[in-house]
């Protein structure tokens, strides 16, 4: 054990996905030292996934256009003069100091920064189900990471449940890489007119995003892929792993209909049903959130550069809110021209001014989101499939029916954890969390209600749906703790990390 080292560095940027790259670039061009960690093995996040350490593309016409955008967002950082740090974990967050541990390393390193940039990206939306712990039931993001870094199919016959345009896009992929998709579900209403109509309407500045919404379709057509509007996975069938996967048409509130169930043998079951933003670092910072169940859960809030309530710590892309890859790099350009700013690399006038572009393109992108929210929003039957008997904690094995024997004793979140030790596994209840504040919050009764903050400096912050006391403190999950990610004994041993006066030396 060799103890800690300590560093300084002007911006640090957390998270290489798309936005992480492009804020880090943007600010060391900028004339800010930047340090960008990611915990991953390479950069370029979920979508710009890159090949790992050892793979070599020799066909670069297989690889897709999503691996070369990511190539140039990684060189494009290095050219600005960005360290690029890979298998980096952020274990704590206080302010603008981070405790680093880097894979391999026997020693821990304390980072001290100006400004911090968190963008940690997202995860995979859990949606318990009866079946849904069988192997060959697969997550889109393990689907994808299968397919574009390992060059792996997940199976030989893929059936595909999910909703928003993932659930276009990702079966169109995977079926374009060779993959055998056999049918895809959506658990949203098919397109109408009105609902197409708004769209086109909203389509101004987002054309892009419409011609990949009928290449995808036009794949899934030329491919005879069935892609079934209003349909929901209710349970994947099988013995030593998934044989079959059963779907039921759902109403508008994602509700199985009765007697409507059908059965599709399959060996692969992947399940898209949207993604949940990384708040562990936000929240361990002290970071003030909003809710919105269509943006992932929970929602941290920021100012109009990208800021939270916490002094020094910025965010963006989808740890703010799962809005997809372009807005993500958008949000980042203004966290970047924003701590150039308040760090004096830029004067205030010129980053508005660079702004500009900027925040036209964040508001045509939200139009075409509201436009397409009659398709895609999220109904309060995603967390109603399980049974009793379905694991809703996968590390400890906790049923739903022993959380809700839990639940007839307390209704706080922490208590919980410790009598059914649901969240005390590996992912520390990024699995189980959000079913557990669903099944609490409709216990509890707890309403939403929209609601707004203002900042320090009176620039009136975005307006995201609040949930009343008790419902987001069940949704946030349990009380954040140091460290965010599995780290050695050893590593944790010194006085890097400070025990904020819970143990005392004998």
């Amino acid at each position: 054990m060799n103890g800690r080292r300590e560093e300084e560095v002007g911006l640090l940027v957390v998270g290489g996905g798309p936005a992480g790259l492009v804020a880090a670039e943007l600010a060391a061009r900028h004339g800010l030292t930047v340090l960008l960690v990611d915990e991953r093995a390479t950069f370029g996040g979920q979508i710009y996934r890159q090949p790992g350490p050892g793979f070599v593309v020799r066909d670069p016409r297989r690889v897709g256009r999503d691996y070369w955008a990511g190539v140039a967002l990684v060189e494009a950082a290095r050219g600005a003069g960005v360290e690029l740090r890979a298998r980096t974990a952020v274990l704590s967050l206080r302010g603008t100091t981070a405790v680093c541990l880097t894979e391999g390393d026997e020693h821990v390193t304390l980072l001290r920064a100006r400004r911090v940039l968190v963008a940690p990206g997202a995860s995979d939306r859990p949606v318990p189900f009866p079946g849904w712990t069988l192997p060959g039931v697969v997550t889109a993001g393990g689907a994808q990471a299968l397919v574009k870094a390992s060059r792996v199919a997940p199976g030989t016959r893929v059936a595909f449940a999910g909703s928003g345009p993932l659930a276009l896009a990702f079966p169109a992929q995977l079926r374009h890489l060779g993959v055998n998709v056999v049918l895809a579900l959506e658990a949203g209403p098919a397109p109408r007119a009105p609902t197409v109509a708004r769209l086109v309407v909203a389509g101004w500045g987002n054309a892009a995003l419409l011609r990949d919404a009928l290449t995808y379709r036009a794949r899934l057509l030329g491919a005879r892929v069935p892609l079934r509007y209003g349909r929901i996975v209710v349970r994947a069938e099988g013995e030593d792993r998934v044989e079959a996967v059963v779907h039921a048409a759902a109403d508008a509130d994602w509700r199985a209909i009765p007697d409507s169930e059908e059965r599709l043998e399959v060996d692969t079951l992947c399940v898209g049903y949207g993604f949940v933003p990384s708040t562990e670092l936000l929240r361990l910072a002290g970071c003030q959130f909003g809710y919105d169940e269509n943006l992932g859960g929970l929602v941290v809030e920021v100012d109009a550069w990208q800021r939270t309530n916490v002094e020094g710590v910025l965010a963006a892309g989808d740890g703010t809110g799962v809005r997809g890859a372009l807005v993500a790099m958008a949000q980042a350009r203004l966290a970047a021209l924003g701590a150039a700013a308040d760090l004096g690399a830029v004067s205030r006038a010129r980053a508005a001014r660079l702004a500009r572009p900027v925040r036209r393109q964040l508001a045509a992108k939200e139009r075409f989101r509201r436009a397409l929210l009659p398709l895609y929003a999220v109904g309060p039957g995603i967390y109603e499939l399980a049974t009793p008997e379905t694991v809703v904690c996968r590390c400890e094995e906790v049923t739903l029916a022993r959380l809700e024997e839990a639940m007839e004793a307390t209704v706080d979140t922490d208590a919980l954890k410790s009598y059914t030790r649901a969240g005390m596994g590996l992912c520390q209840g990024r699995s189980c969390q959000p079913q557990i504040g669903a099944v609490l919050a409709r216990r509890t009764g707890a309403a939403s209600e929209a609601g707004s903050l203002l900042d320090g400096a009176n620039e009136a912050r975005r307006p995201v749906p609040r949930l009343s006391g008790g419902q987001l403190a069940a949704l946030a999950g349990t009380t954040p703790r140091p460290p965010v990610r599995p780290a050695a004994i050893g590593v944790l041993a010194d006085d890097t990390v400070p025990d904020r006066g819970l143990f005392v030396g004998g």
